[in-house]
């Protein structure tokens, strides 16, 4: 391999590395999101269950107690479900998931870009050619994604060094392929 077609593969590493990383990240951000929706949602749930007890409940019993009570958790379904008309939290789960799917066919380019320096059959000017093309893709790629939080990225270090997310034992590759495509048995 010359010189200048390991500056490329080292180069088109450090992009596949990034581009792994923020994939990640997207997908924790939109786990994230996930939670956070089903956790108000259950929330709104049980705050208008209670809200409808509390104001049965008036016919029955007159306790300021009970109108605080009620007024209060009435209150709380009102703030969540103007949180939920304000920042939309399911349409940016939404935007993360799709911002997690462009990142991933954008990582299986450069996977196989960096195969394709490797084989050596491409010229140096079309590998670098290609790669300006992915460069451009990638930079749309993260302009078009939305923000992620500390929290994100925290999880997804976690995934990817700790539990060894996206890495996988020649093994576990075997044993997902048919018999005549795994490696390493006859």
């Amino acid at each position: 391999m010359t010189h200048d077609l390991r500056i490329l593969e080292d180069t088109v590493r450090t992009s596949f590395a990034g581009v792994v990383w923020s994939h990640k990240i997207q997908e924790k951000q939109a786990d994230i999101c996930s939670q956070k929706f089903k956790s108000l949602e259950t929330v709104r749930i049980i705050a208008s269950a209670l809200t409808s007890c509390g104001v049965i409940g008036l016919v029955f019993v007159d306790g300021l107690w009970l109108k605080l009570t009620s007024s209060l958790i009435s209150l709380i379904v009102v703030v969540i479900s103007a949180l939920f008309k304000s920042f939309s939290i399911q349409e940016l789960c939404t935007a993360h998931k799709i911002a997690a799917h462009n990142l991933l066919a954008l990582r299986d380019k450069y996977q196989h870009l960096l195969m394709e320096i490797r084989i050596g059959t491409r010229s140096f000017d079309e590998l670098n050619h290609e790669y300006s093309a992915l460069e451009k893709e990638k930079h749309q790629a993260y302009f078009d994604s939305p923000n992620t939080s500390d929290k994100a990225v925290e999880l997804a270090g976690k995934a990817l060094k700790i539990k060894g997310d996206n890495t996988y034992t020649g093994d576990e590759i075997n044993s997902f392929l048919p018999e005549f495509l795994r490696k390493g048995e006859s």
